[in-house]
């Protein structure tokens, strides 16, 4: 059986319970958590959950047997992480599982964040060209959204040259966001181990506006280096690489973003410790990494086909 799909399935039913709110759902877990083990099926744990919500079996089940269907009705295997999981990052505070569908495994090497705005300017398009190329000479792996403009660019380009890409969705792991990358998405799903799709959002969900946030929390919490590539004054990235480096993240930022005056937040985050990033600097940075240079690194897991 998929490891959390009980954990996941307890809290889901409470959110439910509770209208959607997660943190009293979540709190609601942890009474559930210290009066029996959820890990096992609700069925065994009926009573507990009763006394925990206060309602009726019958009131519980119906909430259970939906959000069940939902997650039965994926037609492809994926896993779930939980914060039991050595590679769940723990600075993750709002999201409690996340949903993996692909190859896992790219979790555990290296991989770099790239990132940008969503009307990217020619020199911006140049900066993610050089920088998917390098890291594709470097055998490292991207990670990236599927957001129109510079993030679909990159992913896109980074599908083409069979470079192995980790995409953070702003859905659940069957619709796509937008849905003009839908083909991308299913690209990058049947890639085989090239690919791997990660999204904090369970199968009965359905992908709203604000899901954008929590997604930019888990790439925020996942990336070890995120390179800006191109954001504008205000523009929710510089939010994002805020949160990033609370958890000990590096942040580049590109030398064309970093000199244009139109972008003030670029220079500013730059006086900030930032660093910059130019042409071939990550195949430098890569290429002298050694095996034992390199490290271990934290994450894990492994999947299929969509």
């Amino acid at each position: 059986m998929r490891g959390h799909v009980n954990e996941a399935l307890l809290y889901e039913t409470l959110c439910s319970i509770c209208g959607g709110n997660e943190k009293k759902a979540w709190t609601m877990y942890g009474e559930c958590a210290s009066r029996c083990s959820v890990s096992v099926p609700l069925v065994e744990i009926m009573k507990e959950v009763m006394a925990v919500t206060g309602l009726p079996d019958s009131s519980v089940s119906i909430a259970y047997n939906a959000v069940k269907h939902s997650f039965d009705a994926y037609p492809f295997e994926y896993e779930i992480l939980s914060h039991e999981d050595s590679c769940f990052p723990h600075s993750l505070r709002n999201v409690h599982f996340l949903y993996l569908f692909g190859n896992t495994s790219l979790l555990e090497g290296e991989y770099v964040t790239l990132l940008g705005m969503r009307g990217p300017g020619e020199d911006a398009r140049f900066d993610a060209v050089h920088a998917v190329t390098e890291l594709k000479a470097a055998d490292v792996t991207v990670m990236t959204t599927l957001d129109t403009g510079l993030d679909a660019y990159i992913s896109r380009y980074a599908f083409n040259q069979q470079l192995k890409q980790i995409v953070v969705l702003a859905s659940p792991l069957h619709q796509c966001v937008p849905e003009s990358q839908q083909d991308l998405m299913v690209n990058i799903a049947n890639s085989g181990k090239l690919g791997l799709l990660v999204s904090p959002f369970a199968p009965c969900r359905r992908a709203q506006k604000w899901f954008a946030v929590l997604r930019n929390e888990t790439i925020a919490a996942l990336s070890r280096l995120i390179v800006v590539i191109e954001e504008k004054d205000g523009g929710p990235l510089w939010k994002l690489c805020d949160m990033a480096r609370e958890g000990g993240c590096r942040i580049l930022i590109a030398g064309s973003c970093v000199s244009n005056p139109v972008y003030t937040y670029a220079s500013a985050y730059r006086e900030k410790g930032a660093g910059i990033y130019r042409k071939n600097d990550l195949k430098k940075m890569f290429s002298a990494d050694t095996a034992g240079k390199r490290g271990k690194k934290k994450d894990d897991g492994q999947l299929e086909l969509f």
